[in-house]
Order: C-alpha cells, then structure tokens, then sequence
C-alpha cells in the first residue's frame, strides 16, 4: 500500500452484498468489524512495516492478531479449496480473529465479556499513537507517519463501507487524531532538545544548588556558564515576564529565591507567547550586550507557560498521590517563545523544577532538567499490560517432594552428601 492507494470500484452485485449482507445495521457489531478487518487487510497487501504497524494497533485494540502456523492457503487441502467461496477461505487464513468459544476473560476482546470493554475508536488511537508507537519508533518520525497514515487509512476504510455507522462520529475524530498524533509526536521529540531553554538553566546556575545529571535535558554544563550573561538574561527577561504573572516588580532579582525542589509532572493548561512589544525590547537589549561581548549568546524572547501537577498513568505501581489542592495549584514556567512554540494546551512534561521568589515581583517554577513530555491526546491503555500475558494451563508434573532430593542435588551440582 502506498499513500496514494485508491479504493477500486465496486461492481453493483459487490456493492449490494456490502449493503445487505455482510455489513447490514442488523448484524452484530462484532462479526461486521471482524469481517472489515478481514477483507481490509485482504485487498491491501500492506508492505511488512504497515502490516506490523496495523497487527500491533490490531492488538491494542483487543483484536487477536497473531501470527498463526500452518493457516495459509496453500496448506489447505485443494477440494476444499476449490469449494469454498473467497469469503470463507479467507475466514480459514486470515490471522485477525475475534474469539467467540469459552467463557472469555482472556488477553483479547470477548464477546462474553462486554462489560470489561468499551467500543472507542478514538481511545485506541490515541493511545497507540501516544505510547505503542513510540515504543515501535524509537521516535523516528518516518515511521510515526506510516503508523498515522496505516491506521488513519483502515478508518477511512471503514467510513468508505458503511461498516459500523453507528460509530461513525467516533471513527471520524479517530481520523483526525491520526493528523494530531503525527504533529504532537514531532513538536514533542523537538520539545525534549530544548527545554529547560536558556533563561531557566541561567536561574538554575546562579540559583540552584545542583542539579540531576541523569535528566535529558542537561545538553549543557552550566559550570561553564558566563555569569554575567547569565544575570543579564535573568534580569531582562524577569522584568517584562513577571509582571505578566502578576508581579508588581523585578528590580529586586539579586535577591532571588528559590526553594523546593521537586520533580513532578504537570500539565499545560495556558501558554501566553511574548508581545511584539517585548520582542523588540529583547532584541535591542540583547543587540547591546553582544556589541560590549561579541561572544555572548543571544537572548531570545521568553512568554509564559501555565499547569497544574497530574499524576500520568502508565501501569506502574504508582505511589505518588495529589491532594486536592495540589491538583489545583497552578504554577507559571517563563520559556523562550521558540520553545512554547513546540508546546500545546494538554501536553504533560515531567520535570525538576524549584519556586523561585523574587521580592515584590511574584513567583514562578523554574525548570531544572526534563525527564519526558507527553502528547496532550495521551492515553494509556490496559490493553497494553497483557501484551506478553498467557493464559494459564494445568501442570501436571508433581511438586518437589523430599523422595526428589537425589534429582535436586543432581541439578544443583551437589555430591549427595551431608552439610
């Protein structure tokens, strides 16, 4: 498949056995999306990295679809080859599946069990696009494209067929996520390079004390940071910054305070980019200092960022809690506009930051390192978790007991004699 791939038409008979037959408001919603599945990955003759992208969101999904031995056409005998219609030998082949035997509870969807699953065609997405794909890419963006293209492909597919109308306002905001997650999945892997940014790491050297050298953020060592310069990008950025934040005054920044140390993940509720007014102020004022210190770095312009500490569910056992308060607090990050430019209202950083007090002139957090930055779609999936889950089968070999000693001792090396 490529992403010019056209659908061919269909002829009348097709088209009315589509209509009446297979994917008919009366059928079940499982046996039309099974089928859909089916007949998709049929006519497609996606390329291995597609197909590995669309087993994997398969599987997300709930979808059984592993790969099965001795299922493929030329395994089956030639009579009944001959006497099957196209439909059930692809039934007979086809490796996606929806279970309907047994009492269900299993690793994938059942229909035994609807209680324990939700029809979401946006959830999935959202979190395949969030999580699984990252973990597939490495963050390579070629291949968050093919996964957005792959999946947004199938939905269409599905919108195209009349499959699940019912779902149709569901599949449609699936679609457009799969635009989103290629985009935030791009302003996130460039986020990452640039945050804390210049203005926090100049507070973090004049400020802090130390700093997390495993962090990913720390590109720099600021032990080799021009202090002076350092102050001077503090100072000018503080005082068109903080009276913003509702600071009344930044003359006081040599007194300066920062205090608490915490690594906490918070979520962007409120990004405010600089005015042209204070653009023009950075870049006259930064002209003049690289005119008495060529070697200086330039300033950039700094706006603000605002959020509010979450917890992020990922399927670890997580031991930290917020308390009401705490989950309402919200606090303001200053960034250079560069950066917030990469950031979007949702997004969830994880990151050390210090309040930093400045006497008169209000507070904000500064950043200290970044340890991760998720996507404002993101979504973790239970699913996820049964990934390497087998279902259990009896053991009947019998336990240890002391009439196996001479075989334990015999496994373990031993002589058979006493300690």
């Amino acid at each position: 498949m490529t992403e010019y791939y056209c659908e061919p038409l269909m002829t009348p008979t097709e088209a009315w056995d589509e209509k009446h037959l297979i994917y008919p408001p009366e059928r079940p919603f499982v046996e039309r999306i099974e089928e859909a599945i089916q007949r998709y990955r049929a006519r497609r003759r996606l390329d291995s990295v597609r197909n590995q992208i669309f087993t994997q969101y398969l599987m997300v999904g709930g979808i059984d679809a592993t790969v099965r031995q001795f299922q493929g056409a030329d395994k089956l005998p030639d009579d009944l080859v001959r006497e099957s219609t196209k439909g059930e030998l692809r039934e007979m082949i086809s490796d996606d599946v929806i279970h309907r035997g047994g009492g269900g509870g299993g690793r994938f969807y059942h229909p035994a069990t609807p209680e324990h699953w939700d029809v979401d065609f946006t959830g999935v997405v959202a979190g395949f696009m969030s999580h699984k794909i990252i973990d597939m890419s490495g963050g390579e963006m070629e291949m968050v494209w093919i996964a957005s293209s792959t999946i947004q492909n199938f939905l269409k597919y599905l919108i195209l067929h009349d499959v699940c109308s019912e779902y149709a306002d569901d599949i449609d905001r699936a679609i457009k996520l799969c635009d989103q997650g290629f985009e935030e999945n791009g302003l996130v892997s460039n986020a990452l390079t640039m945050v804390p940014g210049a203005f926090n790491r100049s507070v973090a050297a004049l400020y802090c004390e130390e700093e997390d050298s495993s962090a990913l953020s720390l590109l720099v060592d600021n032990k080799d940071l021009d202090r002076d310069h350092a102050f001077n990008t503090v100072a000018l950025i503080a005082s068109l910054i903080l009276p913003t934040l509702g600071g009344h005054s930044a003359e006081n920044i040599k007194a300066l305070e920062v205090t608490n140390p915490v690594e906490r993940t918070f979520e962007i509720t409120f990004i405010n980019p600089p005015t042209q007014e204070m653009r023009q102020k950075v870049t006259f004022v930064s002209e003049h200092f690289r005119k008495s210190r060529p070697s200086a770095t330039r300033i950039h312009p700094c706006g603000a960022a605002t959020g509010h500490p979450v917890i992020i569910q990922d399927g670890w056992d997580i031991t930290d809690k917020l308390t009401d308060e705490e989950a309402k607090e919200e606090s303001s990050f200053i960034l250079e506009e560069r950066i917030l430019e990469q950031l979007r209202v949702g997004m969830k950083l994880t990151m050390g930051v210090s309040t930093c007090t400045v006497p008169g002139g209000g507070t904000f957090k500064v950043i200290r390192y970044v340890k991760g930055v998720k996507p404002s779609f993101y979504t973790f999936l239970p699913q996820d978790l049964m990934r390497n889950w087998k279902e259990p089968v009896p053991n009947e070999r019998l336990a240890p007991s002391i009439h196996d000693r001479h075989d334990l001792l015999e496994l373990d090396g031993g002589d058979g004699g006493e300690d």
